[in-house]
């Protein structure tokens, strides 16, 4: 009698020479959320339920059948599949010797809108689908009205970026011929370059309006989002395991930051994106204590609730740690709320790296170098160059300072001729 083989069946032998019978997904199926079954030890009905599972599985994968427990299926050839192997080989990739992701987190977020982005343009097509004519329509459309479509040209350009890297990858995987990116000149050059940066009143402004919404806890993120210049992810994640004491070496600088035990405290924050360094960033004294007494508060809640670790930045509304979306959403209230206190328009427009350009270009206006104004950053040496070209706009104030500077030297050097001259006249 012939044997009979049936997909992912497969037979256990238990005690007493019982045999029960298993489904057992492949490891693609697996991931996708399929689980195994126990059909029992009737070979028949195990049989029959194996061949109707199977049945299943091929609806999901031709699309006929959708589950919500179940990841949608995904072809081989596709787009979308392109963007899981790219995920998964390059922006999931971890670094063998820490066993650390290779890219920050907030890269790894930032490349996720433009990638869902190409999904849903044309993520169950097959790679032959992206030709470089429909690359000029999706651009067109990108680009358009929005109710046609278009999303803005910083949004449209960097969907765009992100399929040319894409088919670079699928090219470097050889999935694509070389030379074949059809993705290579899109036709619209990148945004020209933000250069809004945050006034005086604005932070007034913004204050007070958060005071005014019961939210001052976005008060304090502003004020150490601007002092020290970090992302909006790493503010919302720093815990009181992140504020700590940090050792100076420069008895000025302890005196400036210590209290009056010479004890100098800050954020020591962990920057995977500068190579797995601690940027250690002192807190000046009127911020130290805000920062303290926002721990405190939050503290008490916290252990009030049974909750072990604190925040220093939490939603004042729930004493919990701010969900992202919520934050963005209430930062935007708080603005809107202050542009209509004060009649300044432009609050509207302002965002959260506008502050952290702005801490730059405030720096630069001190006339900080570029490896004083990196220590604050936490920008690696290597990309600094590009870091201030991007958030550094030339203005009045910087002009000024190099004219003066060149006015200063040539005073003393005009000085030290005169100082000469005299000196052989003598």
């Amino acid at each position: 009698m012939a044997k009979i083989s049936i997909p992912f069946l497969i037979p256990k032998k238990c005690a007493g020479g019982v045999t029960r019978w298993y489904w057992q997904p492949s490891a693609h199926l697996k991931a996708a959320g399929w689980k195994p079954l126990s059909l029992g030890t009737d070979e028949s009905a195990a049989f029959d339920a194996a061949r109707e599972r199977n049945r299943e599985v091929e609806a999901w994968r031709n699309g006929i059948v959708a589950r919500p427990d179940i990841s949608r299926h995904k072809a081989k050839g596709t787009i979308d599949a392109l963007i899981d192997r790219y995920k998964a080989e390059y922006l999931e990739a971890k670094d063998p010797a820490t066993g650390r992701p290779k890219l920050s987190a907030k890269t790894r977020e930032n490349y996720s809108t433009p990638l869902h982005r190409i999904h849903l343009w044309a993520g169950d097509q097959p790679l032959a689908y992206v030709t470089p004519g429909r690359v000029r329509t999706l651009k067109n459309t990108l680009i358009g009205p929005p109710e046609k479509g278009g999303i803005g040209h910083a949004a449209a350009h960097n969907t765009l970026k992100m399929l040319r890297q894409l088919f670079a990858f699928a090219i470097s995987i050889d999935l694509v011929p070389k030379g074949q990116n059809p993705a290579t000149d899109f036709g619209l050059g990148a945004p020209p370059p933000r250069r809004t940066i945050w006034k005086h009143a604005h932070e007034k402004a913004f204050d007070d309006a958060a005071f005014r919404l019961g939210l001052p806890s976005l008060a304090l993120a502003r004020e150490i989002a601007l002092y020290s210049a970090q992302r909006e992810g790493d503010l919302l994640a720093f815990t009181e395991n992140e504020y700590a004491t940090i050792e100076l070496f420069d008895p000025l600088l302890v005196r400036h930051f210590g209290d009056d035990q010479g004890i100098v405290k800050g954020w020591i924050n962990d920057q995977h994106k500068t190579g797995l360094m601690q940027l250690e960033v002192p807190f000046d004294k009127a911020l130290r204590a805000k920062v303290e007494t926002a721990l405190r508060t939050n503290r008490a809640r916290d252990r009030a609730a049974g909750r072990l670790l604190t925040y220093v930045i939490v939603d004042d509304r729930t004493g919990l740690p701010w969900k992202k979306r919520d934050f963005i959403k209430a930062w935007g209230a708080v603005l809107e709320d202050a542009a209509k206190a004060t009649g300044m328009e432009d609050m509207r427009d302002l965002v959260w790296h506008d502050l952290r350009r702005t801490r730059v270009v405030r720096l630069r206006r001190m006339g900080m170098s570029e490896a004083q104004i990196a220590t604050v950053t936490g920008t690696s040496p290597q990309t600094i160059m590009a870091m201030l070209k991007a958030y550094g706009p030339i203005d009045a104030t910087m002009t000024a300072q190099a004219l003066a500077a060149a006015s200063m030297h040539e005073a003393t050097r005009d000085k030290a001729i005169e100082d000469q001259k005299e000196g052989k006249a003598r």
